[in-house]
């Protein structure tokens, strides 16, 4: 499998790029959240062709930096029934929900803590945000109310990550410092249902950073600190079906609150989608490595298909826009990359050129700042 660099989103942001997401309904439109507060939303089917040949594409709309969180944006979220709302999670200990067409601010769920993940239910079923935090419980915030709905005790050391199932509106998954992921079903007195690996062995060594369900709803994927990635079966959680760590070929950089502004919380975004070359029965996992490289995995075997590596700094965040054959990726370096296909397996000298022109050096040492 192969995939280029082939366009780049303006650099809109002053810092680390924390979080996308591709709107459920058109595949059409981009949010980036910022570690500097701002929000970015991309028209993705306009764009500029500039004099060297990369296309850009500008912000069509933005939330500039201060005017509404105060702290870095963890998490950013499209609603998935309706693109006039989008919502926010944040270490100021908000999570907000703003108005898509004014880009003002419309609720606000108020915490004690950080706020470190949300995610609204793909399936549209209801109007809950399940929001991991710093507290022992992850919360349900209700959109129809403004309230808080219901609190689910995870762990007293905090939850990093949330997943909705796909097919099952009442069921989501948590994942935190313990390294377990924990299935919970929102509709039973009990909502606690299994933990995934009944042996320690399978549970992750540093914490959990991403949680992603297939399609199908009948897997999960989680990844953590140890840079492993475990593909589970929701039937039978003792153990994953899949072990396959995220095998960069470089250094690992550490990430830190002074290149990333993502503090104690190393966000992993991950996306998945039916093979790009069209291969029957192939699942690709696009995995940020934790350096400036992301990795591309076929989840049944294990196997890296490829590793894709253009940023300047660690990066944290892959989503993929389905029909377009398009990967989204970004991270410290405040840049946001697509990768498309038809490919080449490396750049031309011309292309080198053209990359070198576009991202100087003293581009990339500005990043840390």
């Amino acid at each position: 499998m192969k995939l280029a660099e082939t366009k780049r989103i303006a650099r809109e942001h002053t810092s680390s790029v924390c979080s996308l997401s591709i709107d459920t309904l058109n595949y059409r439109y981009l949010l980036s959240a910022g570690a500097d507060t701002s929000v970015q939303l991309f028209d993705l089917d306009i764009y500029a062709q500039s004099d060297n040949g990369v296309r850009k594409i500008e912000s069509a709309q933005h939330i500039s930096r201060g005017s509404g969180h105060t702290r870095m944006i963890s998490s950013i979220e499209w609603y998935p029934v309706d693109n006039g709302m989008f919502s926010t999670a944040s270490f100021d200990h908000t999570l907000r929900v703003w108005d898509t067409s004014e880009m003002t601010e419309a609720c606000q769920f108020d915490f004690e803590c950080r706020v470190h993940n949300h995610k609204m239910s793909p399936t549209g079923a209801h109007a809950l945000v399940a929001a991991a935090s710093e507290s022992a419980h992850v919360r349900l915030c209700d959109l129809r109310t403004g309230a808080f709905a219901q609190s689910l005790m995870v762990s007293q050391a905090g939850s990093n990550v949330v997943a909705w199932s796909p097919t099952q509106p009442s069921v989501l998954v948590s994942g935190g410092n313990d390294g377990i992921p924990k299935l919970w079903d929102i509709r039973q007195t009990r909502s606690h249902l299994l933990n995934f690996g009944a042996d320690a062995l399978y549970s992750h060594k540093g914490g959990l950073n991403g949680l992603l369900f297939t399609e199908d709803g009948q897997r999960l994927i989680s990844t953590g600190a140890d840079r492993h990635v475990y593909v589970w079966d929701v039937n039978t959680p003792q153990s994953p079906i899949t072990d396959a760590a995220c095998n960069s070929g470089q250094s690992t950089t550490t990430t830190t609150t002074r290149n990333t502004g993502c503090g104690a919380v190393n966000s992993c975004e991950m996306a998945l989608t039916a093979a790009v070359d069209g291969t029957t029965g192939l699942e690709v996992l696009f995995r940020p490595c934790g350096d400036t490289t992301v990795s591309a995995t076929d989840i049944t075997s294990g196997r890296q298909l490829a590793l894709l590596d253009g940023h300047f700094a660690p990066t944290m965040c892959a989503a993929w826009r389905p029909g377009h054959k398009e990967l989204y990726t970004s991270g410290a370096d405040s840049n946001v990359l697509i990768w498309c296909l038809p490919v080449r397996e490396t750049f031309s000298g011309d292309q080198a050129q053209v990359r070198a022109d576009c991202w100087s050096e003293s581009e990339a040492s500005e990043m840390y700042l």
